[in-house]
């Protein structure tokens, strides 16, 4: 028999043609001390093909009614037992001894594969108590010395992108009232432009009327106007029109 050597007991596939047998490469002692992932995912759909020399298969495969595909994990789970006692005083076969000797260690392998896929602190600290209340998809915070579940890791990203689309949305806000100060500030600038316009305009209407004012002088009181004459005989002022009498 041969010296069992460092191993996970774990063996992996990924066929890309259906398949429905997989081997796996450790030895075993018992058909229920495999266990099959499929996509991460733990099957329960398949039979054990197996053959024991000396209470061992080394030949042992998962073998599925269907043939699948995709990544595919044979791994040892066999619960801690003992299969065997030792009488005192009874005989003590090597064969037996090694048997037994290779359960253990088989069991000892698989018990160290998963404790380093465990959550460990520094030597000497006090370990975390994890929360029995954690909804799938939360994120793992520290609260004390227990691991709680926090907000959901698609909560996050969401919160992250109304964030995000609020913050455009106001850049753009600021951007819009930026460009209507500028141009309210020109409005008022050219409505400026407009009442000092208006206000010459207006200032040089008054210069005219008051120039015109001043030119006119008008029918003076006790003033008279010659109207001249038409050169034909017919006389179309035959008298004399008088005077403006004093008011």
């Amino acid at each position: 028999m041969s010296i069992t050597t460092p191993d996970d007991r774990i063996s992996t596939y990924n066929p890309v043609v259906a398949t429905t047998q997989f081997a796996a490469t450790f030895p075993i002692f018992d058909n229920a001390d495999i266990g099959v992932l499929v996509d991460g995912v733990e099957r329960f759909d398949f039979t054990v093909n197996s053959t024991y020399v000396d209470g061992i298969s080394n030949d042992a495969a998962a073998v599925f009614s269907l043939a699948i595909t995709g990544k595919v994990m044979v791994f040892g789970k066999r619960s801690p037992r003992r299969s065997s006692r030792f009488i005192n005083g009874g005989p003590l076969p090597i064969r037996d001894q090694n048997l037994a000797l290779d359960t253990v260690e088989a069991e000892v392998q698989e018990a160290a594969r998963d404790i380093r896929r465990s959550v460990k602190v520094p030597a000497g600290s006090t370990g975390y108590s994890i929360s029995d209340n954690i909804a799938v998809g939360s994120l793992l915070y520290i609260d004390g010395d227990e691991i709680k579940g926090g907000p959901s890791y698609t909560g996050i990203t969401d919160a992250v992108s109304d964030a995000q689309q609020a913050a455009a949305a106001a850049a753009l806000s600021e951007q819009a009232a930026a460009i209507s100060a500028t141009n309210a500030a020109a409005s008022a600038s050219a409505s400026a432009g407009f009442a000092v316009a208006a206000a010459a305009s207006q200032g040089q209407a008054q210069n005219l009327v008051d120039a015109a004012q001043a030119a006119y002088v008008g029918f003076q009181p006790g003033t008279f106007y010659d109207f001249g004459r038409v050169a034909d005989p017919l006389e179309l002022f035959p008298g004399d029109w008088g005077r403006v009498s004093d008011i």
